[in-house]
C-alpha cells in the first residue's frame, strides 16, 4: 500500500475510533456516575383495605443531570387516572433508619385526557418517598405524590413524613 494511502487509512481509522468512543463510550460513563438516586414500586391502600394507587419510579442524579420515570395509577373505577412523567429534578438524603427524596418532573401523558383530578400533560408532577428498610421490617416506606408546583422544587424540600405503602419497597442511595 503507498504511503500516502496507509496515511489516509490510519487517519480514517483513528476518527472512526474516535468518533465511536465520544458516542459510546460517553453515554457509558454518564451512564455509570449516576451513584445516587431514589427507585421503587409499590401500592397504598386506603383505610387499610382498598388499594387506591399503584406507582413505580426511578430518579438518578448523574454527572450530566438529573434523569428517570415515575408512573403513578388509580384504580378507582369511577375516577381511574394513569401518569407518567419524565424526572428532571432529584433530591434525596440521609433519613434514619434509612433515607428519603422527593423528584419531579412535567407529565409527559395521563389518561384519560380531561379527567376529574385536572391533571394534563406538561403539569408538574412531584413525589416524596421514605425508605426504612426492607418490606418485612417493622416500619413502612412511604410515598406521596404531589400535583403541581414549580419545576427544580424538589431541590428545596426535605423529610417529610408520607402514605405508609402497602405492599412494595423503595431504596435510596444517598452516597
Amino acid at each position: 500500500m503507498p504511503m500516502r494511502k496507509r496515511r489516509l487509512m490510519i487517519g480514517l481509522v483513528a476518527s472512526m475510533a474516535l468518533a465511536l468512543g465520544v458516542l459510546f463510550g460517553g453515554q457509558a460513563a454518564s451512564a455509570a456516575g449516576a451513584d445516587i438516586y431514589g427507585v421503587g414500586g409499590g401500592s397504598i391502600n386506603v383505610a387499610g383495605i382498598v388499594k387506591f394507587a399503584k406507582f413505580a419510579f426511578s430518579g438518578h442524579a448523574g454527572p450530566l443531570g438529573d434523569f428517570g420515570s415515575i408512573r403513578f395509577t388509580i384504580e378507582d373505577p369511577t375516577s381511574p387516572l394513569d401518569i407518567h412523567v419524565d424526572v428532571d429534578c432529584v433530591n434525596v438524603f440521609p433519613l434514619p433508619p434509612g433515607g428519603g427524596g422527593w423528584m419531579g418532573g412535567p407529565v409527559k401523558r395521563v389518561t384519560p385526557e380531561p379527567n376529574v383530578f385536572g391533571i394534563a400533560s406538561g403539569d408538574q408532577l412531584l413525589i416524596g418517598f421514605n425508605d426504612f428498610g426492607e418490606p418485612s421490617d417493622p416500619i413502612s416506606d412511604e410515598w406521596t405524590p404531589i400535583l403541581g408546583g414549580e419545576s427544580q422544587l424538589c431541590r428545596l424540600l426535605g423529610p417529610a413524613a408520607h402514605f405508609p405503602v402497602t405492599q412494595g419497597n423503595i431504596v435510596v442511595k444517598f452516597e
